[in-house]
């Protein structure tokens, strides 16, 4: 077996739940998954299945009385910490009993995991896929591409729930594995490969020259970190136009350091002699 993976290894992995990872087993979304005496295993190259699609990744979205015990374990957890957090606390803010609550959440470590998993969903789903990104390759401006494909936008509530959560995942990466490797995975790993997947496919398109696409996919993905902290830390409208600025000109540099062929030959073209 050492050239597979558990459901729990991989699931750390991926920065998703052990039952999502199953799923997916289950549903045959995992190329060469095999169940062994009840067990499931993967190969171990095996990459994330929910990176690059939207697919099974729908809306996450809660209503009714789950969806108010939700958003307000949210802001508690966001303010007051969540070991300082009970489940009576919750309930106070929602106005109902503490027993409601349970009828929606088993307990405080599976509403805090489903926090999670509602934040890993809605930054894989609120993105472009990577054919979405090769079709603007088509047709738009290298800047255009950065600023539309490797961007995340999110529908207004959803805004403030994503922006409550990244409070709490940077709060408790020191203390919460789970937090630290969804920090570490989603934040940072998957979207660089998110990103230089797209710019490898660009050269391989002939839309780019060639170009040493990690170092610029690690620029890129710094500027929406930077982004990110300032949304968390300090939220005032006025404070986040002057980091858009900021990260507006990160994706300027970034843009200028590739090559567009397709203006180039469009140049060399316009510069031939008539008959040339």
């Amino acid at each position: 077996m050492f050239d597979y993976s558990t459901v729990e290894e991989k699931a750390a992995e991926w920065g998703i739940t052990c039952r999502h990872v199953q799923n997916l087993c289950r549903d045959n979304k995992i190329e060469g998954a095999v169940k062994r005496g009840g067990v499931w295993f993967i190969p171990n190259e095996t990459s994330s299945p929910v990176q690059n699609t939207k697919s099974g990744l729908g809306p996450f979205r809660f209503e009714g009385t789950k969806k108010k015990i939700f958003e307000n374990a949210i802001q508690l957890f966001m303010h007051e910490g969540y070991e300082n957090v009970s489940m009576q606390d919750i309930a106070e803010a929602v106005g109902i009993r503490q027993s409601a609550v349970y009828n929606h959440f088993k307990s405080k470590q599976e509403l805090l995991e489903t926090i999670y998993d509602f934040y890993i969903h809605h930054w894989l789903y609120n993105r472009l896929t990577l054919n979405d990104i090769e079709k603007l390759f088509e047709t738009e401006s290298l800047f255009d591409v950065i600023t539309k494909g490797f961007i995340y936008e999110f529908d207004k509530d959803i805004l403030v729930q994503m922006s409550g959560i990244a409070s709490i995942v940077f709060q408790r990466a020191a203390t919460d594995k789970r937090a630290a490797d969804l920090l570490m995975r989603l934040n940072l790993k998957e979207g660089i490969e998110f990103v230089e997947k797209a710019l490898n496919r660009a050269i391989e398109v002939g839309r780019i020259a060639p170009v040493d696409t990690h170092t610029i996919s690690v620029l890129i993905n710094c500027s929406r970190i930077y982004m990110l902290l300032w949304w968390i830390i300090d939220p005032p409208q006025e404070v986040f136009q002057k980091a858009l600025k900021d990260e507006q000109a990160l994706y300027k540099i970034a843009a200028s350091l590739l090559t567009d062929k397709k203006l180039a030959d469009t140049e060399l073209t316009a510069t031939k002699p008539p008959g040339a």
